[in-house]
């Protein structure tokens, strides 16, 4: 629906000023479609998304745009706009409206592979990881022939946390159950449910997800795992045993500090991956196949579900993997960590060569204190 454009343009300078009361009455008073296009088949929404306006962008959701709107003449949709733009509230926003992933632009690029080549990683992240609470709490309505929902409605968002995580590191997730203590104490259900859920991303013809189902499958091996910690020391707390087990997927091997329980745990969970046939099943096999590569299983797996990236970020916590953590040992200043609680879990791995590594930075600080300054004028 094209519009006048004088009128459009008006209501793109109130967006890119993030005026939502001025883009308001711009609209009003010029009765504005809100579903309307300029000569490019831009709606406002479009402007919106592409400014990474998240302000304006729910304004014009509550005003009903439509977030699948829009003929833009490379056929970029609000979602390939909000993931170029970089800001993943606006990504957010798009996909609880109910926004197409899979749509393709005049290139035959979805909005996550356009994120991906410039670079804006978490934006692929949140669209790849993304779950409508729905699907949820679907689980929390009694079916016809029960007395009692899948799954108690107070657990439902404690559920929808976990899986809308994108760290998937395992110490990171039993960190994040700590946190919501009612996933551990329903652990049957929750593992029954997010059983479900990957057999369920897998029955939409040509809509499945096979990223999804992978997820559902992998946080469903985790709990599992910890249930079968459960019965074998029902004496211990869900704390005690949430972090009894963090503790043992940190071990390393003594001979070379390889984290061996931590990968064999990944691709155990990989392996038992009922979905044999998927492109994503095939790939990783494939990278875990080959002995040549000495890649942690985990970073296969996250780059599978989160996208793969050209660079991973090095100030992540050693203990759950949490990236642009704040601090660090205060011994040899080269591992760091979210707070002193993941310190304290990781002090067993990290003592048998905190010495060693602080003494290699002492040194290095002596270098660089005794190398003389260089003359930037050599000639003169």
């Amino acid at each position: 629906m094209v519009v006048n454009l004088d009128n459009f343009n008006k209501a793109v300078e109130k967006i890119k000023d993030n005026d939502c009361p001025g883009l308001q009455e711009v609209i009003k008073t010029h009765s504005l479609p809100i579903d309307g296009e300029d000569d490019h088949g831009m709606t406002l929404l479009h402007h919106a998304c592409f400014k990474g306006k998240k302000d304006v962008t729910q304004l014009l959701l509550d005003l009903g745009a439509d977030p699948n709107g829009g003929h833009h003449e490379h056929n970029y949709t609000s979602l390939h706009f909000a993931a170029l733009s970089g800001n993943g509230d606006v990504c957010v926003q798009l996909l609880q409206n109910g926004v197409k992933t899979d749509a393709t632009n005049s290139v035959n690029r979805t909005a996550t592979q356009m994120a991906a080549f410039v670079g804006n990683h978490n934006c692929v992240s949140i669209i790849n990881n993304f779950i409508p609470r729905e699907e949820v709490d679907s689980y929390t309505v009694p079916k016809s022939n029960k007395a009692e929902p899948a799954l108690p409605p107070a657990v439902a968002p404690a559920l929808h946390k976990l899986l809308m995580q994108v760290n998937l590191n395992p110490v990171h997730l039993l960190f994040t159950m700590q946190k919501l203590p009612l996933l551990f104490d329903n652990i049957g259900k929750v593992k029954n449910v997010l059983e479900s859920l990957c057999d369920s991303q897998m029955k939409r013809n040509r809509e499945a997800n096979e990223i999804l189902s992978l997820k559902c499958h992998y946080l469903c091996f985790l709990m599992t795992r910890l249930a079968k910690e459960v019965q074998q020391h029902p004496d211990k707390t869900m704390l005690e045993l949430t972090t009894q087990y963090a503790k043992l997927l940190l071990k390393v091997r003594a001979s070379d500090g390889f984290p061996e329980f931590m990968d064999n745990f990944v691709r155990e969970s990989i392996r038992t991956f009922p979905y044999k046939e998927t492109t994503v099943f095939r790939q990783l096999l494939v990278s875990l196949s080959d002995k040549k590569v000495t890649t942690l299983a985990l970073s296969f797996l996250s780059s599978s579900i989160n996208g793969q990236r050209g660079f991973q970020d090095d100030n992540a916590c050693a203990t759950c993997g949490e990236e642009k953590v704040p601090h660090k040992c205060s011994s040899c200043k080269s591992v760091q960590y979210c707070d002193r609680d993941c310190q304290k879990i990781h002090w067993s791995i990290h003592k048998k060569e905190c010495d060693k590594l602080a003494k290699e930075f002492k040194n290095l600080q002596l270098q660089s204190q005794n190398t003389p300054a260089t003359d930037p004028n050599p000639d003169k």
